[in-house]
C-alpha cells in the first residue's frame, strides 16, 4: 500500500511538472504582441510574403513579420532572426537574453565600473584639493583619493598642514595682484600706489603700501 503511493504520489507531482514545463515552454509565445501584417511584408526567416493568417510580433518596438509556422523557429532562436533587424552599423546592438541595465547594449559590468570611474574621479579631484589647501602634494593625494574614493578623501582630510592657511603651498607661484593705480596730484598722471616718484613728472609720491619686491 505503501508503495502505491509512494508510485501515485509521484506520478501527480510528474504531471504537475509537466504540465508546469508546458506552460513555461508556451509562455514566450505570449509575451510579445501580435498584430496583422501588412500588406507586402515578408517573413524574416523564409522570405515569403505572409497572408492575412499570418501575425506580426512586435518586439522591443520593432515588426517582426513572421509565418505562423515560423514563429516557434523564431521563439526557440530569437537572438539570430532579431539581429537581423538591426541595423547593421550600429553601436549598440541590442541583445534578447539581456534585461535591465544591459539593455541599452551595455553590460552591467561595464555600467559598475563606470559608476567606479565616476566616483573615483569626484574624489580624487576633492582629495587633490584638499591637499593644497593643506601645504601636501597634490599629485600623490589625488591618487589616493582616485584609488581608495571616499576612504582616501577621509584620509587626506585627517593628515596635518605643513603650511598655514594663507601661505603659498609648496610647488605653486602666488598669482599676482593687480590694485588701483594712484593718480598724480601735480600732473595727473596714474601710478602704481607703491610708487615713490611720478612716472609723468617726477614729483614725490606719498606710497600707499609696500611693493612686491620689498616683500619679497
Amino acid at each position: 500500500m505503501h508503495a502505491a503511493k509512494l508510485i501515485l504520489t509521484s506520478c501527480f507531482l510528474s504531471l504537475i511538472l509537466i504540465a508546469n514545463s508546458s506552460s513555461l515552454a508556451q509562455e514566450p509565445q505570449n509575451q510579445y504582441k501580435a498584430m496583422p501584417p501588412k500588406e507586402g511584408e515578408r517573413c524574416i526567416i523564409c522570405n515569403v510574403s505572409l497572408s492575412k493568417d499570418d501575425v506580426i510580433l512586435m518586439v522591443r518596438g520593432r515588426r517582426v513579420p513572421l509565418k505562423n509556422v515560423m514563429v516557434d523557429s523564431f521563439m526557440n532562436n530569437q537572438e539570430k532572426y532579431f539581429a537581423e533587424l538591426q541595423p547593421k552599423a550600429a553601436l549598440f546592438q541590442e541583445n534578447m537574453a539581456s534585461t535591465g541595465t544591459a539593455q541599452g547594449g551595455i553590460s552591467s559590468g561595464w555600467f559598475l565600473f563606470g559608476s567606479y570611474i565616476l566616483i573615483a574621479l569626484f574624489f580624487s579631484g576633492l582629495s587633490g584639493y584638499a591637499a593644497i589647501s593643506k601645504g601636501l602634494p597634490p599629485i600623490h593625494h589625488y591618487f589616493v583619493g582616485f584609488f581608495f574614493s571616499v576612504l582616501g578623501y577621509i584620509y587626506v582630510l585627517s593628515r596635518p598642514a605643513l603650511t598655514s592657511r594663507g601661505d603659498i603651498p609648496v610647488g605653486f607661484v602666488k598669482v599676482p595682484t593687480t590694485h588701483a593705480p594712484v593718480p598724480c596730484k601735480k600732473c595727473g598722471n596714474t601710478n602704481h600706489p607703491s610708487a615713490e616718484k611720478c612716472s609723468g613728472c617726477g614729483a614725490q609720491l606719498e606710497p600707499q603700501m609696500q611693493s612686491e619686491v620689498e616683500r619679497s
